[in-house]
């Protein structure tokens, strides 16, 4: 067969492009032909092989027909402002057409296209075109979007989202049942060392975009934290992602800043190999995305999964998550970890875990049991029947 792939945030490395990248791995492995439209740095599929440890060595890399980015509407969506297509403007709406026309051209020789939007709904013409909404989108759309988006829907198979908390935004958002498919760990990767250290950990983008990590106000509990007596031979390391050069990202520095003279450790775009072994070692999981956020109001801003709050599960370690959006369909509060919605909560649940190191077992052999609902088989058996 042969599949198709588009996503306007690759560059990002994000959890979307490891979600859209494990369904690339999934038919190439079944010995599909599987082209990813994109027309920026080839390096990236390269660096994702290595930071999602996938088999993508066969992945074809096509040039990018849609021409998105992130929040940018696509083609013809903005149909409400018809009138802007006045004769003067008719260069502009023949580009239009051609676009389209270009678009139909190159996906109709599609067994299967899987888009992952940004948003907007594209024109598709494969066989079967499945969208992928990893966001909680929330906004309303005037009559002709509805109308435009109408049309487009005829021709999709599926929308598949990443959680249960994206499905119930999404589908009002955009009149759809959409497929709740929980996105892949590799959990047989992922091992729980018998002589961890007293390291709490937390994994995530060092930037502030969309659902920002916040690693800052896991830097303000840690202070807090190591007030007190039981947190006195505990370290905080956070590792992740930097668009930037490390030396670059303000962000990274303005928290470098925070952390100055405490016992925290920052680990920068670590490898595949690196990241397994910090959450190897460690024994807490700290993650503050959707801190202080209305999840109702403003839903894409929480974490919308959470695949390094699985992944640490599966290492062994406890999570101590914020309360909100798609974490709390993973982490069961004292069940399997815990759950908070303020920094003394958060310092507090964390004592108890200090303060006890049973208790600190027990949760952590069911975390590691729980990780089990989210294994990349059941992500390529729940594909496959999709």
């Amino acid at each position: 067969m042969k599949i198709g792939i588009y996503d306007p945030y690759f560059d990002t490395q994000g959890g979307g492009e490891r979600y859209i990248l494990s369904i690339a791995e999934y038919y190439l492995n079944h010995g599909d032909q599987v082209d990813l439209f994109w027309s920026g740095d080839q390096g990236l599929v390269s660096k994702a092989i290595t930071r999602f440890s996938l088999n993508l060595e066969k992945l074809n890399i096509v040039p990018d027909i849609f021409n998105l980015s992130p929040n940018k509407t696509d083609l013809i969506d903005n149909l409400d402002n018809l009138k802007i297509y006045s004769h003067k403007n008719n260069q502009h709406l023949i580009s239009k057409i051609s676009h389209l026309v270009n678009i139909y051209h190159q996906t109709k020789k599609y067994d299967y296209f899987f888009f992952l939007s940004d948003g907007s709904l594209p024109f598709l013409f494969a066989k079967k075109n499945i969208i992928h909404l990893q966001v909680p989108f929330n906004f309303t759309h005037s009559l002709p979007s509805v109308i435009i988006n109408f049309l487009k829907k005829k021709n999709y198979s599926s929308f598949i989202v990443n959680s249960q908390f994206t499905k119930r935004f999404v589908d009002n958002c955009y009149s759809i049942n959409s497929t709740v498919i929980y996105p892949p760990v590799d959990i047989s990767k992922f091992v729980s060392d018998s002589n961890k250290k007293n390291i709490i950990l937390s994994v995530g983008r060092f930037d502030n975009l969309l659902n920002a990590k916040k690693q800052d106000i896991l830097i303000e509990a840690y202070k807090k934290l190591i007030n007190q007596s039981l947190a006195n031979n505990w370290k905080l390391v956070l590792a992740g992602g930097s668009h930037d050069q490390e030396n670059q990202n303000q962000y990274l520095n303005h928290l470098k800043h925070l952390a100055k003279d405490l016992p925290v450790e920052f680990v920068v775009n670590p490898d595949f190999k690196t990241l397994s072994n910090l959450y190897s070692s460690s024994k807490i999981y700290w993650h503050a995305a959707g801190y202080n956020v209305d999840e109702n109001i403003t839903p894409q801003y929480t974490e919308h999964f959470g695949i390094t709050v699985v992944e640490a599960m599966a290492s062994g370690l406890v999570p101590l998550v914020v309360s909100k959006g798609g974490l709390v369909e993973i982490v069961k509060d004292s069940s399997n970890g815990y759950l908070w919605n303020s920094v003394d909560e958060l310092v507090a649940k964390t004592n108890l875990l200090l303060g006890n190191q049973n208790l600190l077992n027990q949760l952590s052999s069911q975390s590691m049991v729980d990780a089990q609902k989210y294994t990349k088989e059941i992500f390529f058996t729940k594909l496959s029947n999709l």
